[in-house]
């Protein structure tokens, strides 16, 4: 359903960007992850794969995404993390070609993705190199963006990282659009310590 309604939402075409769930009320970190190369569209509950930490199946007979260990790293560094979403958006997609951080400039900015969002330096799809520098653009947030490539959402649950990619799709826009006039206002310092410390309140 959440990866159905990323490509209805416009956060992503045909088969690109993967969703992922950690499996609660289990021993050890299980995730359910969209499969490799599956179109949205025609997705259904029995495509889903579900994998342990190293990768290894546990069920369903599909070949995990590529981005499979990035999932997992996500979950082994954020507890509170529920969900993972790997979007390819096109405002978001804009703002990480032009690999500039978006400033806290927005409220809701703060109290649904934490502050300012970090891009980080391209590595391949897929690859290990990429794991540690999305982690670290990351952080505490709830979403970041990975240069000239996409966009990460993340939540308690598929829910409220849909809406991380969906709050983040409508920043980036704003963020270009106030760029193109030449200047952006960002919000004052004590507005931004007020908002980040609800954010948090929440997690």
């Amino acid at each position: 359903h959440t990866a159905q309604a990323m490509l209805a939402s416009g956060l992503t075409i045909g088969n690109s960007g993967n969703v992922s769930a950690r499996v609660p009320d289990a021993d050890r970190l299980l995730l359910a992850i969209t499969p490799h190369g599956c179109y949205y569209d025609t997705l259904t509950p029995e495509d889903i794969v579900v994998v342990d930490e190293e990768g290894e199946p546990v069920a369903g007979e599909g070949i995990p995404s590529a981005e499979l260990m990035l999932h997992v790293a996500i979950y082994q560094a954020r507890p509170d993390v529920g969900a993972v979403i790997h979007a390819h958006p096109p405002m978001s997609g804009a703002v990480a070609v032009v690999g500039r951080p978006i400033p806290p400039i927005l409220e809701d900015q703060i109290v649904f993705l934490g502050g300012q969002i970090e891009v980080a330096p391209h590595a391949m799809t897929g690859s290990l190199e990429l794991v540690p520098v999305a982690l670290e653009a990351l952080g505490e947030r709830n979403a970041c963006l990975l240069a000239n490539h996409g966009a990460l959402g993340v939540g308690r649950d598929a829910r409220e990282a849909l809406c991380a990619c969906q709050y983040l799709e409508k920043l980036s826009q704003t963020f270009l659009f106030a760029s193109w006039t030449g200047h952006v206002n960002v919000l004052p310092p004590e507005v931004v310590e007020v908002e980040t410390a609800f954010f948090r309140s929440r997690r």
